[in-house]
C-alpha cells in the first residue's frame, strides 16, 4: 500500500523515502509536519477530524526508539475534506508547536501513480 515517495514541507524541507500511498494529482492524503515527538494518534484524529471522516491517521516512527519522528499523514474519505483540514490548520499551533499540513505529494510531482 505504502510506496516510495518524496515529501517536501514549506517553510523547510523533509525528504521521506518510502512513505507513501499511492494517490491520484489530487489526494485525500495530507501531511503534517512539526509535530511533538510525544503526540500520539488518538490525539492527530481527534484535531483533525472536525474537517471530515478519516480513513487512515499514521505517525512515522523512528525505527529503533519507535517514538514519532514528528510527522505523520491523516487520509480523509475525500480531496474536499482534506483541502478544508489543510486550510484550518497550516500553520497553527497543536500541542504547544507551530505545525504545517500541505497535501501529500507524490515523488513524481503529483502523477496519477507511484511506481
Amino acid at each position: 500500500m505504502w510506496r516510495n515517495a518524496l515529501f517536501s514541507v514549506r517553510r523547510g524541507v523533509v525528504a521521506l523515502h518510502g512513505y507513501h500511498h499511492q494517490s491520484s494529482a489530487y489526494t485525500s492524503e495530507i501531511f503534517v509536519s512539526r509535530l511533538s515527538s510525544y503526540t500520539t494518534e488518538e490525539e492527530l484524529r481527534s484535531m483533525f477530524s472536525p474537517f471530515g471522516k478519516i480513513q487512515e491517521v499514521r505517525l512515522i516512527r523512528d525505527k529503533i526508539t519507535r517514538r514519532p519522528k514528528g510527522f505523520g499523514f491523516v487520509r480523509y474519505e475525500t480531496e474536499e475534506e482534506a483541502e478544508r483540514a489543510m486550510k484550518a490548520m497550516d500553520s497553527r499551533i497543536f500541542s504547544g508547536r507551530l505545525i504545517f499540513v500541505e497535501i501529500a505529494k507524490s515523488e513524481q510531482g503529483g502523477s496519477s501513480e507511484v511506481h
